[in-house]
């Protein structure tokens, strides 16, 4: 440990972080952590009751926005074997780059959990299918 910081200053610092981390106002729970937990208020000598069933009713709410904004752009879709996929890239893109790999993977194995195995060569990897969109072949 440094000369300069004492044992004092450490916990001194560890009660500041641990009321920075308990008065700090939650969205979700409309409130501060400290004031959901305890029943008061952390900063002044207030009562604080939480109604649960509102605060889980409301990130109930919240999450089935977020699933129904997610769910539309997936497509719908029932991989089988031998279908062609298009894998996301995970790297920074230029404008004039597609989020998805130009040369296509085929499912070799198709799992009941949301999870399909795919192929190019001799690479193979087992993945969930949200990271993947079909592939068709144009035809002429």
């Amino acid at each position: 440990m440094a000369d300069s910081v004492s044992p004092n200053d450490i916990a001194d610092f560890l009660n500041d972080a641990a009321l920075a981390v308990l008065s700090t106002y939650h969205t979700v729970l409309k409130a501060s952590p400290g004031a959901a937990i305890f029943g008061r208020d952390m900063l002044f000598d207030v009562p604080f009751l939480a109604d649960w069933e509102k605060i889980g009713d409301y990130r109930q709410r919240q999450t089935d926005r977020n699933t129904e904004r997610e769910n539309k752009t997936r497509v719908d879709w029932d991989y089988k074997v031998d279908d062609k996929v298009l894998l996301l890239k995970e790297s920074v893109l230029r404008k004039s780059e597609t989020k998805y790999g130009t040369d296509p993977w085929t499912v070799s194995q198709v799992h009941s959990n949301g999870t399909i195995r795919i192929q190019r060569g001799t690479k193979a990897e087992r993945l969930n299918i949200r990271p993947v969109t079909p592939f068709f072949e144009e035809t002429d």
